[in-house]
């Protein structure tokens, strides 16, 4: 046997909103329970979700209301059934009139409050108020007053004192909307409940959940709220620079993302308490996490606040290893538990830093074939994580459509193939070559996209970065998991020695021992 520092392992990338279902969205329910089944039936060892956090109005995963609060259209609404907190006709309500293609955002959202609130105004039983992690208060006030005001974000707010957080102005709105807070609390604890148990059920079939925390949070955010000096911002929401990429492979204007940037000198200060109990929360809720953006820990394109375009940016040194060094001191060796996304416009410094660091980094098989050779099967490392594509990505076999008739040819050549490449669905052979070729590779963690293994074209693709509409709504229908040759899967497994399970996690302290000075907003 060889001697290896990472387990060989493997997984499918599929956000649990994609999951098939009545809701018109993926919720923590039956169908998420069948997916972890599947996997443990095809021997795959991982789901790999995009961010569950409370989702803004936008739909991204990535910008988020709150970096710790669940999204609560995940929740599944029977579970209010069985609760005995809404009647099988307001269930029933709920169903209607939500697609079962795609998600439909708005019409999901407006049902699910609705069903919610009726459950909370039947609650009889006081458990849901032992709910109070360090991060609830700022977000429940955020959320009410959110509320109070249209959900405009927090720096359209009408009141000076609620927009400036003032401490008097935020106690007198606390004490006269209790009841909206506590609704607030029985929505987190019900998410909260229904995670833990699906991640206990995944557990117990041998499967890993990995997460997805991004770099930045969202400047409508709880977060940037409550303490705007963190990212450079002034009480009226106005920020000195903004986050972002320059021109990349996706694309050739870059992207202006409208994140606050983080004050890290600020943060260095503070010793980096808040990424500390921001990378702790995550790991309570995940078993690995994939960290988006590593690069801008070595350096990050700053993009002038007010800025339309990225290519007004400028790359500025980031915090490097003197963040790294505080969070393994309070966490310990994250090399199992927290997966560098390093990808995009990579260069020695944070080859350097990713190194010093530990952490496994990414490859993704499409790039290796668009000229870059780092992300050739034959190079990926072992200390690597190696995918067929991302969320950010086109399907595989849309890949190989897109493709010049002189490149395709070569990358059939590589992979094996000599068939009829462009014949997709569950099992067709030109995807089982690729999922071999992944498979074979020395990444100590091979991730297939969900649509690849079901051998769907660009329709279903996920993401495309830079565009503001159309991402995220992704399904898949019901029963396609059973057209899937599980038996090859177990094979390519077996074969390939991909059969090790990540048991060992980072320790994570408990709530009560996590350094914080009142609340999380305080930190």
């Amino acid at each position: 046997m060889l001697s290896r520092k990472f387990p060989r392992s493997s997984g499918i990338l599929m956000p649990i909103t994609s999951l098939h279902g009545p809701f018109g969205i993926g919720v923590l329910g039956a169908e998420a329970y069948e997916f972890i089944d599947f996997l443990c039936d095809a021997g795959f060892h991982a789901w790999q979700i995009l961010p569950v956090e409370h989702t803004g109005m936008c739909n991204s995963p990535y910008k988020c209301i709150s970096a710790f609060a669940g999204e609560p259209t995940l929740i599944d609404p029977r579970l209010l059934l069985e609760m005995g907190l809404v009647n099988e006709d307001e269930l029933s309500e709920r169903r209607d009139g939500v697609s079962d293609l795609y998600v439909e955002y708005d019409i999901v959202r407006q049902k699910q409050w609705q069903l919610l609130k009726t459950a909370f105004s039947r609650v009889q039983d006081g458990a849901y108020k032992e709910f109070n992690p360090f991060w609830f208060e700022e977000y429940s006030l955020y959320m009410s007053i959110k509320q109070h005001f249209d959900y405009k974000p927090w720096y359209d707010w009408p009141d000076d004192g609620l927009r400036s957080h003032d401490k008097a102005a935020v106690k007198e709105f606390r004490e006269r909307n209790l009841s909206e807070i506590e609704f607030h609390r029985f929505v987190q604890w019900i998410f909260d409940k229904q995670w833990t148990k699906l991640r206990e059920y995944a557990a117990q079939r041998g499967v890993s959940l990995i997460g997805d925390m991004p770099i930045y949070v969202s400047e409508n955010s709880a977060e940037v709220w409550s303490r705007r000096e963190l990212f450079d911002a002034d009480a009226n929401g106005n920020f000195a620079a903004i986050g972002g990429v320059p021109p990349d492979y996706f694309t050739p204007d870059g992207q202006c993302w409208g994140n606050p940037i983080y004050n890290w000198k600020l943060l260095e200060k503070e010793n980096y308490t808040w990424w500390v109990n921001r990378l702790t929360a995550i790991l309570k809720r995940y078993d690995v996490v994939r960290l988006d953006h590593f690069r801008a820990f070595d350096s990050y394109w700053r993009i002038p606040g007010g800025s339309d375009t990225a290519r007004n940016g400028k790359w500025i040194p980031g915090p490097g290893m003197s963040l790294f060094k505080a969070l393994k001191k309070a966490l310990g060796d994250l090399s199992l538990t927290v997966i560098a996304e390093d990808l995009g416009i990579i260069d020695s410094d944070v080859e350097a830093l990713l190194k010093e660091t530990g952490l496994r980094g990414m490859r993704v098989l499409q790039f290796g074939f668009l000229g870059d050779p780092l992300h050739l099967p034959h190079n990926f490392p072992e200390e690597s994580v190696a995918y067929t594509g991302t969320h950010d990505n086109t399907t595989l076999l849309a890949w190989i459509f897109s493709l010049d008739a002189e490149d395709r040819k070569k990358a059939l050549f590589y992979s094996g193939f000599e068939g009829d490449w462009y014949i997709g669905g569950p099992n067709c052979e030109v995807v089982k070559s690729w999922m071999r070729t992944l498979f074979m590779t020395t990444s100590s963690l091979a991730i297939v996209p969900i649509q690849d293994l079901l051998g769907y074209g660009a329709d279903t693709r996920i993401n495309t970065p830079g565009t503001p509409t159309g991402n995220w709504r992704f399904r898949i229908r019901e029963g396609v998991l059973r057209d899937i040759d599980a038996g090859y899967y177990r094979e390519l497994h077996k074969i390939y020695e991909r059969l090790d399970f990540v048991t060992e996690f980072a320790e994570v302290p408990e709530e009560d021992e996590v350094e914080t000075k009142g609340t999380v907003m305080e930190w």
